[in-house]
């Protein structure tokens, strides 16, 4: 493996303008550093949250915190996979996700923190592993997510920043 490489912050012309907040919440910090420090602050928030109930939603029509958890692992899931594509220059168009649908069907989700922990953690295993093989050129490269233009680097910060962004929720709407 070469020199781990920090991908400079994305230009507005690398990702659709519904990223923007994501990317915006990662501020000036290495998203390659942050997929691991933040990951571990993250689960020990978790880890240590007195009376932990997944099947909380703080209102009607919300997830619950389990659902909530669900919807980033699957959302990092895709997102590794656009980030395979964008780094791999694929010339092919893929079409969006519908992170919606994919949360109605998890509503049967019965598993519990300790589960959840596990395959979370095996999702970002893959993602930084991945991550960390790139170099410079291949940070620039793009791929084509449902008629849209998104580079690799762009990825990686929207990865890191959804998580961010949900965990603020999490904190103050979630967490006892």
């Amino acid at each position: 493996m070469g020199k781990l490489v920090f991908p400079a912050k994305p230009g507005p012309d690398e990702y659709d303008a519904y990223y923007k907040n994501y990317i915006d919440r990662m501020g000036d910090s290495n998203p390659l550093k942050c997929l691991k420090s933040d990951f571990y602050e993250q689960i020990e928030l978790l880890d240590h949250s007195p009376g932990l109930d997944l099947d909380y939603a703080y209102d009607h029509g919300k997830w619950t915190l389990r659902q909530l958890i669900l919807h980033l692992i699957d959302c990092e899931r895709v997102m590794s996979w656009r980030l395979l594509a964008a780094a791999r220059n694929d010339p092919n168009s893929y079409p969006g996700y519908d992170y919606e649908w994919y949360a109605k069907n998890t509503i049967d989700d019965a598993r519990e923190w300790v589960e959840l922990r596990g395959e979370w953690k095996s999702v970002r295993k893959v993602v930084v592993a991945f991550a960390e093989t790139l170099d410079e050129d291949q940070w620039r490269r793009f791929c084509t997510i449902d008629g849209k233009k998104l580079s690799a680097r762009a990825i990686l910060y929207i990865i890191t920043g959804h998580v961010r962004t949900h965990f603020v929720t999490i904190q103050n709407k979630y967490l006892p």
